[in-house]
């Protein structure tokens, strides 16, 4: 097992004079370690391969006393570079990391909502657009180039959707030729639906603008398709996890029904557990996130109180199914 948690700054530093000392090949061939691929760390300016500095910076651990091996260390954001951030050191990105769909869906939004023209590379909207998906990656704690995301890049984005557009295609043009698989997903999603394209990207940029929500990777747990949603989900599940709401809500049904049934499937953890069960249910928030206002409270009828499969499936996709449609779909057992 690796013990880069016990890496001090001073042993990182002591292994990047040394990488000076010796020179960077020299270095990586003396520890058997390849050039980074993904990550580098920043020192004074200059740039070091991050997983064979850590892994270095063992031999200068009195309680170590030796440089892990590749093999005994993980170089990406869980391993060597998570160190590196924790320790206070910069690390930067050799490449930007690809489009999530939070961004595929406020880009496709800008297109269509802009055509039949598209912006021009230096207008407002694709600077907004620029500023707003940056905000968003800093939100999200996402290791960015100097280039993330800037006009260049947005707008490249915008001329990837032509090639899927056949207005475009209709007058004889092809558009670029290449792009990512994302995008033909949220097309495919949302270009016959331009009032859910624009619901879904309020709902992003009221999750961008909401800073009291964590929009980590590591805030969205994942029990729910934390890819599906995106950033929004975070903001979701902010609601559906109100204690007292919740306590409210079961409290409520309680006395009104008598137990706890989920309202999808009927499905009852008491009757099927017994004591365990008792008093044990999930609490989903019924409407979309973009239907909520700023500063909006939490309401105990918001809520539907329903098992962990079917609170999967109401989250599961691009949009946020609701408890009758879900029920309309169960299928007999």
């Amino acid at each position: 097992m690796s013990a880069y948690y016990e890496l001090t700054r001073g042993m990182v530093r002591s292994a990047v004079a040394e990488c000076r000392t010796m020179g960077r090949e020299a270095f990586l061939a003396e520890y058997g370690f390849k050039a980074a691929r993904d990550y580098l760390l920043i020192v004074d300016d200059q740039e070091y391969d991050s997983k064979a500095i850590v892994a270095v910076a063992h031999k200068y651990s009195p309680s170590y006393g030796r440089a892990l091996t590749y093999k005994e260390l993980s170089g990406g954001l869980q391993g060597a570079v998570a160190s590196l951030l924790g320790l206070g050191f910069e690390v930067r990105p050799t490449k930007d990391p690809d489009w999530t769909r939070d961004e595929h869906i406020l880009a496709l939004c800008l297109y269509l909502t802009s055509r039949p023209y598209t912006p021009d590379k230096g207008s407002k909207d694709i600077a907004d657009l620029s500023a707003l998906l940056n905000r968003l990656a800093q939100r999200r704690g996402v290791l960015r180039t100097d280039k993330f995301r800037n006009a260049n890049g947005v707008y490249m984005k915008l001329m990837n959707f032509r090639r899927l557009d056949p207005e475009f295609r209709a007058a004889g043009k092809v558009g670029l030729t290449r792009g990512a698989g994302g995008e033909r997903e949220v097309w495919d999603a949302y270009a016959h639906d331009l009032p859910g394209l624009e619901e879904a990207a309020i709902a992003i940029r009221l999750a961008i603008a909401d800073t009291t929500i964590p929009l980590s990777d590591a805030a969205v747990s994942s029990e729910y398709e934390a890819e599906e949603w995106g950033v929004r989900l975070s903001v979701h599940l902010r609601r559906e996890r109100d204690p007292e709401v919740v306590r409210l809500k079961k409290e409520a049904v309680l006395k009104e029904r008598g137990c706890l049934k989920c309202e999808v499937c009927n499905f009852d953890f008491s009757a099927r557990y017994g004591k365990r069960g008792d008093g044990f249910i999930e609490a989903h928030h019924r409407r979309p996130v973009s239907e909520l206002k700023e500063g909006e409270i939490t309401r105990a009828d918001d809520l539907a109180l329903v098992c962990a499969n079917c609170h999967r499936m109401l989250h599961r996709g691009l949009r946020l199914a609701s408890v009758e449609e879900l029920r309309s779909q169960l299928r007999p057992l």
